[in-house]
């Protein structure tokens, strides 16, 4: 569940477009873009194909584009550390919005159907800071775009790419640089009903949805003129949909969470304005053997225990976090790695490296790395 599901559409309606390309400087937070306004949306555009099931996805075919759905994304979080165990967090997510599903007119080799959007961000633990980079680029004359065989989505020279047996990327922000090569350790995970993800009680208000639980990263950090020899563990999602969310939606809280004990886990719920959830929540758990089960809304809660205060843009975040699984036997704390990990491009939102700790099954302890998401705040 990521935040880009109207936001394209909404930057073009809003006039924010012009902005961005002529190279402005960040917006005031009464510019930017209001999640609820965003999500509200019961517009459809019915040339476009919705998510409906069955999902039917296969590899390596679906790991490209889908440019029948309107809104498409590619996400990668991960904690890496040095082998001094200086701890690292990144975050690399390329989203794809179609335009138009009519055939682009005219000849100009300019001309085209979509938008590409990426988010490069680094967390440096030790010195609690949060580096946030943003792009944009049409889908013409090879600036952005994706492909299925080979696995490739790019703008500029910000790039995953499927090479052999692992998935490469690389981007590089004001500061800041990386590349790094993950491998699979577990099967991928088709999320909700084989890959068919409901958001919501509408029609089409689904995703299709898989994810990769844990991918083995290793490769490079560069920060101003110092290098870093990293390694650690990625999560990767893989999300195309068309429908907007219900009109009471106000965002939501997606965690996932690599513990010690070699299981896998991903919650999301969804938030109305009062607060409460909608009933759509989900999320899977993958274990040590790489089987996994799917979860519904009622086999996990989340409760916040802190709050943080925005100093960019007065937002207040959830800052600290319950989680229980009552039927694996889980209870967990989460604890952001850096309290500020707020990206304040034209949509603000919280994402960032969290710890986990607490108790397992027969109360074992069980400790662990992850990344939330925070929208809609």
């Amino acid at each position: 569940m990521k935040i880009y599901f109207i936001l394209l559409l909404m930057m073009l309606m809003s006039g924010v477009l012009t902005a961005l390309i002529s190279g402005c400087s960040p917006p005031a937070d009464q510019d930017r873009i209001n999640i609820s306004q965003a999500l509200s949306s019961s517009s459809k555009n019915e040339c476009f194909e919705t998510a409906e099931p069955p999902a039917q996805i296969q590899f390596p075919e679906d790991s490209g584009p889908h440019e029948d759905f309107q809104t498409e994304w590619w996400y990668y979080t991960g904690n890496l550390e040095t082998a001094q165990g200086r701890q690292f967090g990144y975050q690399l997510t390329f989203f794809r919005q179609a335009l138009s599903c009519e055939p682009v007119q005219g000849t100009s080799k300019w001309r085209t159907q979509g938008l590409y959007f990426a988010h490069f961000a680094v967390t440096d633990v030790r010195e609690d800071t949060f580096v946030s980079d943003f792009r944009m680029n049409r889908q013409s004359l090879g600036i952005a775009g994706a492909t299925s065989l080979p696995f490739t989505v790019w703008i500029d020279d910000w790039r995953a790419e499927q090479v052999k047996d692992r998935q490469v990327l690389s981007a590089r922000g004001e500061n800041t640089r990386i590349r790094l090569e993950l491998f699979d350790e577990k099967p991928v995970i088709l999320q909700g009903r084989k890959g068919w993800s409901q958001k919501g009680p509408e029609p089409g208000d689904a995703s299709y949805y898989y994810s990769r639980p844990r991918l083995r990263t290793e490769g490079t950090l560069e920060i101003g003129s110092d290098t870093y020899a990293i390694s650690g563990t990625s999560w990767f999602d893989h999300e195309w949909s068309t429908s907007a969310l219900g009109t009471d939606v106000a965002g939501w809280d997606w965690f996932s969470v690599h513990l010690d004990d070699g299981r896998d886990l991903m919650v999301c719920q969804i938030r109305q304005k009062d607060g409460t959830s909608n009933g759509f929540g989900f999320g899977s758990i993958s274990f040590s053997d790489g089987t996994y089960e799917v979860l519904s809304q009622d086999a996990f809660s989340i409760q916040p225990e802190g709050v943080w205060a925005s100093p960019a843009t007065n937002r207040k975040y959830p800052s600290g976090w319950k989680i229980s699984l009552p039927c694996y036997g889980l209870d967990l704390t989460a604890a952001p790695l850096v309290k500020d990990q707020e990206h304040t491009h034209m949509f603000a939102y919280w994402e960032g490296a969290v710890r986990f700790a607490g108790k397992g099954p027969a109360g074992k302890r069980v400790t662990g790395m992850g990344y939330v998401e925070l929208t809609g705040y």
